[in-house]
């Protein structure tokens, strides 16, 4: 934790807090013998939010926003949604769309300056110490929305070859002049290779299998349509979103309630 606030900052904290004694790697819950195969979605909810309220379970185009990652997890053929949350409220909304919550997030782990990270390792050892045999781990966050079967179907398959998949969005490269404060109108230089590529993880989705003998490689997927890389954040991207689902302008691929 750090010194000033108390606040939970890494893995080995959480560790630390909640499995007192227990090894930091899941290996040894992987060895000869052991049957891990079920695939879970965990779509992190915590209550409340800094700019849009309870953004979580507002109806977007006449849906809580969480659910829309719910169903697009049963439908791209997850055996669990796990829904991890620190609320009774959306826990027995998530559960409307087919979401389970077996257990609650504890207070400290719902912090606005704790890493999503953080939350993910807490609800992923609870789900492994209760016995279920959850041998996939795939991260969808509620403030991605825009999911098409036909992206998730691809994401599944690499992770099947991969061992891993990791959302993410094509970035623009850095400038090559900048001016730094107080340096007058000096612009410093910035250079880089131009065969490289600039990107960044999004909330889409973000798997791995927990035996590490069966990760082979790290892969990165980009996620080609824009409208899948929308995150929403403020009152804008609600509206954004909004527009979107009012004119039809995405294919989910599947029937929506």
């Amino acid at each position: 934790m750090t010194e000033t606030t108390g606040t939970l900052a890494t893995i080995e904290d959480v560790r630390d807090l909640y499995f007192p004694g227990t090894p930091l790697s899941l290996r040894h819950l992987f060895g000869p013998g052991t049957r891990r195969d079920k695939v879970v979605a965990h779509v992190m909810a915590r209550a409340g939010s800094n700019r849009i309220r309870d953004k979580n379970i507002r109806e977007l185009h006449g849906l809580p926003l969480m659910a829309y990652s719910i169903i697009m997890a049963r439908e791209m053929g997850a055996d669990m949604v796990l829904l991890n949350t620190d609320s009774e409220e959306y826990r027995r909304i998530g559960e409307r769309f087919g979401a389970q919550s077996p257990f609650l997030r504890p207070t400290p782990l719902g912090d606005d300056d704790v890493s999503p990270g953080l939350a993910s390792y807490y609800a992923m050892r609870r789900l492994l110490e209760s016995g279920y045999p959850v041998g996939v781990w795939i991260d969808m966050y509620p403030t991605s929305p825009f999911r098409s079967l036909r992206t998730l179907g691809r994401f599944m398959e690499i992770l099947r070859k991969a061992g891993t998949c990791v959302s993410v969005g094509m970035m623009p490269p850095p400038a090559r002049r900048a001016y730094l404060p107080g340096k007058g109108d000096t612009p410093i230089r910035l250079d880089y290779d131009e065969s490289l590529f600039f990107y960044k993880p999004v909330g889409t989705f973000l798997g791995q299998n927990l035996d590490a003998e069966r990760r082979y490689w790290r892969h990165y997927e980009a996620v080609v349509d824009p409208i899948e890389l929308i995150d929403i954040d403020t009152e804008r991207d609600w509206a954004l979103a909004e527009t979107i689902l009012e004119n039809r302008l995405f294919d989910f691929g599947v029937r929506l309630p």
